[in-house]
């Protein structure tokens, strides 16, 4: 009985090593990639006080100290060497670093109240009539605000199963919409799911189905011949009385929502074809399933339009939810939706002390402003055009490239060992990775398998910086090719 147990604990001890990293490896790949002495200084200070769980240590054999930006898609490290920035803090500093006129109205809210309860002020109240404006939709609609991403998912599947009274919310595999305990459910991510053991999230009315990723099809299939198949799975799984999800005879159905990604960002920067969400979207409708889309890292004007959503004009989501870059680096979300939706459920349903705050409310409204004055969406599409042709050049000379994905600056490399079967260079792409630290670029190595590049630069990025970019990027596909041995077949 007790060889047992040790037995079982030895198994438990096993599964959690294998997540821990190594302090001295990580200050030892520092020198190794060579890291500033200021740099190395203080990465030995935050390895003797900060979590190792933390995501820095996730990202690169060892993460840089960051201390400021330039212009553009500039950022500097504290022995002040400079780096190509293709994360923009993921996805948050759209319109880039230390605009004046957000600085401004941070420190006048500031002079005035930065922050009471969940109040109401005039700053708040004024972003929110903003909000429901830009919104896609031209029904009435309300907002109901959060602090991070995650709070606005939580918000989301609490009110979805409120005002629908059903108890299931159909989601994709590997979509990303949070790492609290509760919002891992809808996140389907070994690594987030992992980090819960040994207790899975445990939200039992989450349904998953596949996200056409094409280039993997998780069918097999061809995408000139296939139909859709995804979609049409998704129609089977509604239409069959024995997956419960619905009663057709009686026109019944147990499900409140889909709440998806449009485009999956953690997961690699997977952008589906053309008639994918529409397809969906009507499924959805026909059925009074609420159609709910993340457009926390997809907005703001990254993929070339104000909201993904917005490239397909018959699609009208019933919520969508935003944050990331909405207040330029100061944390807010919002949840907008159909009137009717966000008012059905009683006051208090869902607090948190720093929701709508006046300091976050003044910086988002100066942000978007700015975003919508200065057609932030026009220049990531025309910029996405110029960036996408130095890539396709990149991927005619480099075999160690998959596939290619762009819309506006919204960019997914995906990396294979062969493009005979498409095996995934997994171990490549993070030595690809930290590679392009030393060069001088960050960048975040994401996908199914650890095999893609999800690449989000601040859309002010000049075009000097995109060539910089591809010349830098050229250099490790170089390098990673002759150290792994991947040729043109």
């Amino acid at each position: 009985m007790f060889n047992e147990k040790d037995k079982m604990l030895s198994e438990v001890s096993k599964k959690k090593s294998a997540f821990k990293l190594d302090a001295g490896k990580i200050l030892k790949s520092a020198e190794e990639m060579g890291f500033g002495p200021k740099s190395l200084s203080l990465l030995k200070k935050a390895l003797a006080v900060e979590s190792l769980g933390s995501m820095p240590f996730s990202m690169y054999r060892a993460p840089p100290i960051i201390e400021k930006a330039g212009e553009g898609a500039v950022i500097y490290d504290v022995d002040g060497k400079e780096y190509i920035d293709m994360i923009a803090g993921f996805s948050v500093n759209n319109i880039g670093y230390h605009r004046r006129e957000v600085l401004e109205a941070i420190v006048e809210q500031y002079s005035k109240i930065s922050q009471y309860a969940e109040m109401l002020s005039e700053v708040r109240i004024k972003l929110s009539e903003l909000l429901v404006r830009i919104t896609p939709g031209d029904y009435p609609k309300k907002v109901f605000y959060g602090v991070t991403g995650t709070d606005a998912n939580e918000i989301t599947l609490k009110l979805v199963r409120f005002y629908t009274g059903r108890p299931y919310v159909m989601t994709h595999w590997a979509d990303y919409h949070g790492r609290t305990s509760t919002i891992s459910s809808l996140t389907s991510s070994f690594s987030t799911w992992a980090q819960t053991y040994p207790v899975p999230p445990t939200d039992p009315a989450i349904i998953r189905f596949p996200f056409p990723y094409c280039y993997r099809c998780p069918f097999k299939l061809d995408r000139d011949t296939c139909d859709l198949t995804c979609v049409r799975h998704v129609e089977y799984m509604l239409k069959a009385p024995y997956y419960g999800l619905s009663n057709p005879r009686k026109n019944l159905t147990n499900v409140a929502a889909f709440l998806i990604e449009p485009f999956q960002s953690a997961a690699g920067y997977i952008i589906p074809p053309e008639e994918y969400l529409p397809a969906l979207y009507k499924i959805a409708k026909e059925r009074d399933i609420l159609f709910v889309v993340d457009e926390i890292q997809t907005g703001w004007a990254r993929t070339g339009k104000l909201w993904a959503v917005d490239h397909y004009p018959e699609v009208k989501p019933d919520i969508i939810l935003v944050s990331k870059s909405m207040a330029g680096g100061i944390p807010c979300s919002a949840v907008v939706g159909k009137s009717e939706i966000m008012d059905s459920w009683g006051p208090g349903a869902f607090s948190t002390t720093f929701a709508g705050y006046m300091l976050a409310a003044a910086s988002a409204l100066k942000t978007i402003n700015i975003l919508l004055e200065e057609d932030f969406a026009s220049q990531a599409r025309e910029k996405g055009k110029y960036f996408l042709k130095g890539l396709m050049d990149l991927k005619e000379r480099h075999p160690i490239i998959g596939d290619i994905q762009v819309k506006g600056l919204y960019i997914g490399i995906e990396f294979v060992k062969n493009h005979r079967d498409k095996k995934p260079a997994t171990e490549e792409t993070a030595w690809m990775a930290s590679r392009l630290l030393e060069l001088g670029m960050l960048v975040k190595k994401s996908g199914y398998f650890g095999n893609r590049f999800a690449m989000s630069p601040p859309l002010n990025i000049t075009y000097e910086q995109i060539d910089k970019a591809v010349e830098i990027l050229d250099k490790a596909f170089t390098e990673a090719e002759q150290k792994f041995g991947i040729k043109k077949e």
